[in-house]
């Protein structure tokens, strides 16, 4: 009988306490607590949608091609015309790009950001079979359809794309086969219909609903023939689609005129099962990418929308706080700068100079600030950092920097404040907000400090995290507590969406204005709610161990630190490090 050596390759290993080095699913011995565990990743078990970045231009009827991060919207219709508009979308934003040659809604598409097609579709007056190539900078027209449609459902890529179904003003069943030059009929749906949803390619693809009437009808395609297969759950028309083949897609949105859905279904290969819901029950919507990985955008609900969501499938890594070393000094109102793993923490209660290195394990005793201080600023490096306002205890406008082993005075900012925020390296800053409930905004030169234009809210004790020319400010006092989220472009603040929970003092960590994360703080109470922001919205993600308000943050947003602050009992040396993905240990039992 074969051994755990014969199978695995190695014996089991032992050690005193959770062994962190065994690879995913190795047996190993915990000695310290007598049991046999084995690591695996933490991941989440279902799928959930998250609200992107709105279109430029609300559309609904779109073409649609790409990925969930390089995405094109185009055509469609507006409130008003119908329109060749063409935009792109990086995951976080949509761009406007060069408009397709005919303006036209109700058609599909196929390809990639880069390199697509857009065929079929209504401009108003007929029914067309015009195809459109996109190169990434135009599009130019090349063979058309062999039977012009609207309303019909297709997928590929910009060299073999396949279309299907349709509305010519009959209903149309209709199948064709793009091989990069022109179009060729193959075999006909078993049951016509038009606003169906459809995904996959050439060779493997997936025909469901439409109507008339409103159907749950799916079809699969084996690259000659389409055969019935299990129906989705809820009948609909007008719905968006993803996936690459027969075997795997979504579903999601449309109309049974009425009602309109919100209901996301997925395909295995077999069956549909329902999963998360859109935030917004929309039809006419357009989608790409894949069951895992979806975009979807524009559509009506009771309007025509610019609304885009994005869809996360199964199997996300799961972030989560873990204990780091604790500070030499516990503290509130202090600042920090760096990274997880070389980070620089220095002012404090109590109007403090002192100043702390952390290395990814322990902190370590450096030179005081000059001007002892807390509730100040400060952002940069381990080893090159600005400190600059705070109390001492009245509000100053002192400014010093840290070269690696000692603070020296620099040029003031131009009005003394305390419980302010900024973002960026010593030679190029920016400074904002600040009591009494201040909306002022500076930024540094390396050499001195420019006042710039005004955050839209005065406040105090926000967090703030990025760049000069790409920052965020959120939370804060304005008075009340706010939840307030503003964006800053590197000329101008814009309001975006709020916090899930208003707060003031809290921390946070992020390298720029499309990703942070905002943890702990005020709100009233001590909290301590975690937030991850990608661009366009916060969503709550696993909290600190411990609620804590005053606290400081550094890092990214998949390898933060927050440390010290004030807990329930008082003042805390604790540090804890925000991974965006971990590891869970399962012990094994009788």
């Amino acid at each position: 009988m074969a051994d755990y050596k014969d199978i695995v390759g190695t014996t089991i290993r032992g050690n005193a306490g959770v062994l962190t080095s065994a690879k995913t699913g190795e047996l190993f011995y915990d000695s310290t607590n007598e049991n046999f565990s084995y690591r695996f990743p933490n991941l989440t078990s279902a799928g959930s949608w998250r609200t992107g970045n709105n279109l430029n231009s609300g559309r609904s009827t779109m073409g649609k091609a790409g990925t969930q991060t390089a995405a094109l919207g185009f055509g469609g219709t507006t409130a008003t015309a119908i329109v060749a508009s063409n935009e792109g979308y990086n995951g976080v934003s949509w761009t406007e790009l060069a408009d397709m040659t005919t303006a036209r809604r109700r058609l599909t598409g196929a390809g990639t950001q880069t390199a697509a097609i857009g065929f079929g579709g209504y401009p108003g007056t007929a029914y067309v079979a015009l195809t459109e190539s996109w190169n990434n900078t135009s599009w130019s027209e090349v063979a058309d359809l062999n039977t012009g449609r609207s309303n019909l459902a297709g997928d590929g890529t910009n060299t073999a794309a396949i279309a299907f179904g349709g509305l010519q003003p009959s209903t149309l069943a209709v199948a064709e086969v793009w091989d990069g030059t022109s179009w060729t009929e193959v075999g006909d749906l078993n049951t016509a219909r038009y606003s169906l949803g459809g995904a996959g390619s050439t060779t493997s693809a997936l025909a469901f609903g439409g109507l008339s009437p409103t159907k749950a009808l799916t079809e699969s395609w084996n690259g000659t023939a389409w055969t019935e297969v299990a129906d989705l759950n809820t009948a609909r028309e007008a719905l968006a689609a993803a996936g690459t083949s027969n075997t795997s897609s979504l579903a999601f949105g449309g109309t049974a005129d009425p009602p309109q859905y919100a209901i996301t279904e997925e395909w295995n290969g077999t069956s549909w099962t329902e999963v998360a819901d859109l935030s917004a029950a929309r039809e006419d919507i357009s989608g790409t990418g894949t069951a895992a990985s979806a975009l979807a955008f524009g559509g009506y609900i009771t309007a025509i929308s610019a609304l885009t969501e994005e869809w996360t499938g199964p199997g996300a890594p799961i972030g989560a706080w873990a204990t780091g070393g604790n500070l030499n000094q516990g503290r509130k109102n202090l600042t920090s700068s760096g990274t997880q793993t070389a980070a620089l923490a220095f002012g404090g209660d109590e109007s403090t100079g002192y100043t702390e290195s952390y290395n990814g394990s322990s902190w370590t005793a450096l030179a005081n600030l000059g001007t002892a201080r807390q509730l100040l600023g400060g952002f940069g490096t381990q080893t090159a950092a600005l400190a600059f306002g705070g109390l001492t205890p009245s509000a100053t406008d002192k400014t010093e920097i840290w070269n690696g082993s000692g603070w020296t005075e620099v040029a003031d900012l131009n009005t003394a404040k305390a419980r302010l925020s900024g973002a960026g390296t010593t030679t190029a800053g920016l400074a904002f907000g600040g009591n009494p409930f201040l909306n002022e905004t500076e930024t540094w030169d390396g050499t001195s400090w420019s006042e710039v234009a005004n955050l839209n809210t005065g406040r105090s004790e926000m967090a703030g995290v990025g760049t000069r020319t790409s920052a965020l400010a959120f939370g804060g006092n304005t008075p009340p507590i706010t939840a307030k989220t503003e964006l800053w472009n590197g000329s101008a603040w814009t309001e975006v969406a709020d916090l899930n929970t208003a707060r003031q003092d809290l921390g946070g960590s992020g390298v720029d204005n499309t990703a942070a994360i905002a943890f702990g703080g005020n709100s009233p109470s001590k909290t301590a709610i975690n937030e991850d922001w990608n661009g366009s919205a916060w969503a709550e993600v696993a909290d600190l161990n411990t609620a804590r308000g005053n606290l400081t943050g550094t890092g990214t947003t998949t390898a933060g630190l927050a440390s010290g602050g004030e807990i329930a009992t008082g003042l805390t040396t604790a540090t804890e490090e925000w991974s965006g993905s971990s590891i869970l240990t399962k012990v094994l039992t009788d």
